[in-house]
């Protein structure tokens, strides 16, 4: 009875067993031996394990040896069939654990062989399918990476239970651990309630539309806020409670700035069409109001022979064309302005004489008898190293201004010095600036009064002058009590004060006289113009009367009367036919170097005046040509002449 028991043991045996004698042929095979391998009884006769080609030739030699062996097998069930059993298993492989047990008698003897063979092909199948999980998860955070850095993207992780961010780096791990409360404080303050409202209605479960946040967040290395754009995703457990929130952090400073540039250049280009529209209605009133008064009084100039009359509309031709000439200048100015060009040229100046001459230059504009001009002069000798051009710009500007809003009381113009610095001022008793224009005071186009004459530019220029030259310009006024206005240049200054301020009296036309008398001293002269244009010639035809002129048309013209005639003084217009007047002048200069030659031409700007004295001229003078300034000029050749 116990013989037969213990020879049912191995039927009840999980995995397959094989018995083959010491030969190596199979004498014993369980039920689960044979349909592992899909064969019967009548099946094994004849097989010897040796033959088997699952086992390699190495393992063979190891059991002849008397070596237990033990291997994993891709079982060819195919291959078998041909070449060793007769099995029914057909186009099918499974996955065996076999082990081989040399079986030894009491004495030792090889008595055979015992095979176990346990089928692995359903664990072995569940293996392949977690490591083609794990793959398909290798795979998929390779990409998530990739797509993490392409994008400039971070990925954090908020774990409720601990009130930590984690950081997940490039390769997916945490590589950085964050406080809630230090996140909290890198948020700007101005966004730190919609980032605490986030987090309440993500813990109680409220509806939010969008599942993301736009935040600004100043990083540990940065010293300016940027822009993140944070889209979040929640997780919970079984119980519905939610656990972690991830959040993927995507910089859109960038983005932002651009939008906003794009925003400021529309607001910019809808500003500038604004501008346009203004300049062009400013400009049509201010060009025609002068031009109608040129127009009108050169008719009746023309029609009357009344001496009282010619003189009076002669000085109103000349203010009105002096009006119209600021009003190009202006123009002109405000296209460097909008270039970014403002030229600016420092030289050594003598600041006594600039200002006494611009003092004098505006005693015959004070038309009104209210309204008194001084001067105040506290220096015996003041030198800086300025633009001069810029700086009587700037002062022309402040006291036009004075003399447009002053009705009745004084305007005050004066300077002072200090070491490394002057400061220009003009003080008023005019109408003052009411508190609701003084921000726009230097703005383009800002008048206090639009029936007032001139364009509103002034000031604009004048500010964007003090900028280009590293000065400081401002106001202080009070509305129906006056104004100062006063600019700060930043330059080497040398000065020497007067015992006590020198105050300029204006009661005597000086310069009107010293005018009368240089014009009677020059004459005689022998002078040659070049100009193309004949109304041109004609004015300084009629200023130099006393003089002996010969025109010239051309460039070429002007070369060959040079040649056959000697001159005192040689008028070169720059923009004339066939030759311009600087290769004229070039010319000129190979064999003439000493006739003064003095460019005249429409283009005042600095680089046309470093022209011409390139060429060779040696004076420079823009149009409209002013009398005063062209006999100013001949004057000092005239003393040359009588040397």
């Amino acid at each position: 009875m116990q013989n037969e028991l213990l020879s049912l043991i191995p039927e009840y045996l999980p995995f397959g067993m094989f018995v083959y004698d010491k030969e190596g042929f199979m004498t014993y095979a369980n039920n689960n031996a044979l349909e592992m391998f899909g064969i019967t009884v009548d099946d094994m006769n004849g097989l010897n394990i040796f033959e088997d080609p699952n086992i390699t030739p190495e393992e063979k030699a190891q059991l002849k040896r008397g070596l237990n062996i033990s291997f994993e097998t891709d079982y060819d069930f195919d291959r078998c069939r041909k070449e060793f059993a007769k099995g029914s298993i057909i186009e099918e492989r499974k996955y065996f654990i076999t082990k081989v047990t040399i079986m030894h008698d009491a004495t030792g003897i090889l008595e055979g062989f015992l095979l176990t063979c346990e089928d692995i092909t359903e664990k072995k199948a569940q293996e392949q399918k977690v490591i083609d999980s794990y793959q398909k998860i290798k795979t998929t955070q390779k990409e998530l990476s990739l797509a993490l850095n392409a994008g400039h993207l971070t990925s954090w992780n908020y774990k409720i239970d601990t009130g930590m961010f984690y950081k997940v780096g490039d390769q997916l791990e945490v590589c950085e651990e964050w406080p809630f409360d230090v996140i909290y404080a890198r948020i700007h303050p101005d966004d730190k309630g919609r980032f605490l409202s986030l987090f309440d209605a993500l813990n109680y479960k409220h509806g939010l539309l969008d599942n993301n946040i736009v935040l600004r967040v100043l990083d540990p290395a940065q010293t300016d806020y940027r822009y993140y754009n944070f889209i979040y995703s929640v997780y919970g457990n079984d119980k519905d409670t939610i656990t972690e929130i991830t959040f993927i952090q995507h910089d859109i400073n960038d983005d932002i700035e651009y939008q906003q540039n794009l925003i400021l250049a529309k607001n910019k280009a809808e500003e500038a069409d604004k501008l346009k529209s203004t300049f062009l209605a400013t400009m049509s009133h201010e060009i025609r109001t002068p031009l109608n008064a040129i127009v009108g009084f050169s008719q009746l100039l023309a029609e009357t022979e009344e001496a009282t009359e010619k003189s009076e509309y002669k000085q109103l031709i000349e203010t009105n064309s002096e009006i119209l000439l600021k009003l190009i200048d202006d123009i002109l100015d405000l296209s460097k302005i909008e270039a970014g060009s403002i030229d600016i040229h420092r030289q050594k100046i003598d600041l006594s004489q600039v200002c006494q001459e611009l003092y004098q230059s505006f005693k015959p504009r004070m038309k009104n008898p209210n309204v008194t001009l001084r001067f105040i002069n506290p220096y015996e000798k003041c030198t800086a190293n300025l633009d001069v051009h810029r700086f009587i710009q700037v002062f022309t500007n402040f006291i036009t201004n004075a003399i447009k809003y002053t009705a009745k009381g004084e305007i005050v113009m004066g300077y002072e010095c200090a070491p490394g610095r002057v400061k220009i001022y003009v003080k008023d008793s005019g109408i003052g600036i009411p508190d609701d224009k003084k921000r726009k005071i230097f703005s383009r186009f800002e008048k206090l009064d639009n029936f007032a004459q001139g364009t509103g530019l002034g000031l604009s220029i004048c500010k964007a002058i003090a900028d280009a030259t590293d000065g400081k310009i401002g106001f202080e006024s009070q509305a129906n009590k006056g104004s100062e206005f006063w600019y700060i240049g930043y330059t080497d200054v040398e000065f020497i004060e007067h015992a006590r301020s020198s105050e300029v009296d204006m009661s005597t036309d000086i310069a009107t006289e010293e005018l009368a008398i240089l014009s009677t001293n020059i004459q005689d002269l022998k002078i040659l113009v070049a100009e193309d244009n004949d109304d041109n010639f004609l004015l300084i035809q009629n200023i130099l009367k006393k003089n002996l002129l010969t025109r010239a048309v051309t460039g070429v013209e002007a070369v060959e009367k040079a040649k056959g005639q000697r001159f005192d003084a040689i008028f070169m217009d720059i923009k004339m036919p066939i030759m311009n007047g600087l290769e004229a002048t070039a010319l000129i200069r190979k064999y003439d170097k000493a006739t003064p030659i003095i460019a005249i031409t429409a283009n005042a700007f600095h680089s046309d005046e470093e022209a011409a004295l390139a060429a060779g001229c040696n004076y420079f003078m823009t149009k409209p040509i002013k009398k005063r300034e062209l006999i100013e000029l001949l004057s000092k050749l005239w003393i040359i002449v009588q040397q």
